[in-house]
């Protein structure tokens, strides 16, 4: 008696798609229904190159080639089972698809500067597998872009399309052209100027411009108008919006200014009360003038005030040192002479005296008229009569010389004088009456001082009266009586002691 056999159940009945040049996930395939063990082969059909099915039933591999696959497995019990009429098998239909591997085109970006032509476009590729290149494509990709050799500066698209391979699906990326504006070489010439001064026009020298094209706008720099060095910049040069400039700098140099000192005050001074003067020497630049003098015993200064001390010369020095933006001025000097209002004087009509009470003067020379006067050698001087304008230029002990103030006398005029003496001249040892033109109040406390010409003190008196009686000395000679009055103020008169 025959039995029906068991029909061969296969598992799985479908399998998973795999991925050109990607190793298939291992798949087993199992029967039920037989005898074990069971020889697994391809009956019908075919696998990607690549793959295979071994004996025991194991589909594995690398696909060689994308697509759909349809083949039949056959599963056949071993010889000699327990079949009589020999071993049974079964059959089972499959279908495999091999996808297709991804691959990404990408456009590679350019760029070229305007009037340049075009440059060659180009794409690289990524994803290839199981050894492909660019190559191996069926056909391979174009690439384009909408920018022209006429474009202006900007940028534009680059395209890659049109390739094709059954064993790939093709993404594309776009790049870019950018097209710069032509460059154009510019670099500033260096320029100065003082300060103080207007800036000089900032020039550029310039390489690669083309026909027909213009420079428009102007260079700058840095602000400030103190000396040093400021950069040039571009400012608002340009070509246009079809050229790049390529600018190389420069610096701006600001220099010191030079100034000068404007001095013409008089300082020949000295024949007035006042013994106070304002220096008034000006620097160009506005900045403040400062002041030596090359003897301080003669005059000192404080900021701008000269105060006088005693008869004489010195030396003025105007200075302006300059500062971050001025040179030095040149110093300018003038010499300060002091002259003493009461060194000459007059007496009787035809005597002219020289207050010798300080004894600090060795020599003397009088003038009259501008006009020194031959032989007048002494501290005194007479002709008859006293007619013109007369001052002295005396010498004293440091050899330093000063110039009196000029004393003009007019025949039949008043001689002035703040003390008298009667009799003068006088014999000597003989007594003389001093006649002061003050007051017994403004004498109070005023003294008469008696010296001879070599300044040596001979006589003081105290309790000095309108009109004093005097002994004068033994000795003939000029002598020098001084009324000194509690105040400061003094008046001098001379008298010519006789044998």
């Amino acid at each position: 008696m025959l039995f029906a056999q068991p029909a061969f159940v296969f598992s799985p009945t479908s399998i998973p798609n795999g991925q050109y040049g990607a190793a298939y996930p291992r798949q087993k395939i199992t029967v039920t229904g037989g005898s074990p063990p069971y020889t697994f082969s391809i009956s019908k059909g075919s696998l990607p190159t690549g793959m295979s099915l071994s004996a025991n039933g194991v589909l594995s591999g690398t696909p060689g080639a994308a697509g759909t696959y349809t083949f039949t497995v056959t599963a056949k019990e071993k010889s000699g089972g327990r079949h009589e009429q020999g071993p049974d098998s079964g059959d089972q239909d499959y279908t495999l698809v091999i996808d297709p591997a991804s691959l990404t085109v990408t456009a590679n970006n350019a760029s070229i500067n305007y009037g340049s032509p075009l440059p060659t476009l180009s794409f690289s590729i990524t994803g290839f597998v199981n050894g492909d290149n660019a190559s191996s494509l069926n056909t391979p990709p174009a690439i384009t872009t909408t920018a022209t050799v006429s474009s202006p500066p900007g940028t534009y698209p680059i395209t890659a399309s049109g390739a094709t391979d059954p064993n790939y699906t093709i993404n594309y990326i776009p790049g870019t052209l950018t097209i710069h504006g032509a460059v154009i070489l510019a670099s500033a010439n260096p320029a100065t100027k003082q300060y103080g001064t207007a800036d000089p026009p900032l020039t550029y020298i310039v390489s690669g411009l083309p026909n027909g094209v213009n420079l428009t706008g102007s260079l700058s720099r840095s602000p400030g108008e103190n000396v040093g060095s400021y950069p040039i910049t571009i400012g608002s040069l340009t070509a246009g919006g079809n050229y790049t400039i390529s600018f190389t700098g420069n610096n701006f140099t600001i220099t010191k200014a030079a100034q000068q000192i404007t001095w013409i005050q008089t300082l020949s001074i000295g024949c007035s009360a006042s013994s106070i003067i304002q220096l008034d020497a000006t620097a160009s630049s506005g900045l403040s003038v400062t002041y030596t003098i090359s003897d301080k015993s003669i005059a000192t200064i404080s900021g701008d005030i000269l105060t006088l001390l005693k008869p004489g010369t010195a030396v003025v020095t105007a200075l302006q040192s300059g500062n971050g933006n001025y040179t030095a001025a040149e110093a300018v000097s003038d010499t300060v002479l002091y002259q003493s209002t009461s060194l000459i004087s007059q007496h009787w009509n035809d005597v002219l005296f020289f207050d010798n009470s300080s004894g600090d003067y060795i020599a003397w020379q009088w003038y009259k008229n501008d006009s020194a006067i031959a032989g007048a050698t002494d501290p005194y001087y007479s002709e008859t009569p006293l007619d013109g304008q007369y001052f002295v230029i005396a010498t004293n002990k440091d050899r330093q010389q000063i110039q009196t103030c000029i004393l003009t006398i007019t025949p039949g005029t008043a001689i002035p004088a703040g003390v008298r003496v009667f009799p003068n001249p006088a014999a000597r040892g003989t007594s003389v009456t001093v006649v002061s033109n003050y007051s017994a109040d403004a004498l109070q406390g005023a003294i008469l001082q008696i010296t001879d010409m070599k300044g040596l003190g001979l006589r003081r008196i105290a309790n000095v009266q309108p009109s004093t009686q005097v002994t004068m000395p033994s000795e003939a000679g000029i002598y020098v009586i001084d009324l000194l009055l509690a105040g400061g103020q003094k008046t001098s008169v001379n008298v010519l002691v006789r044998n």
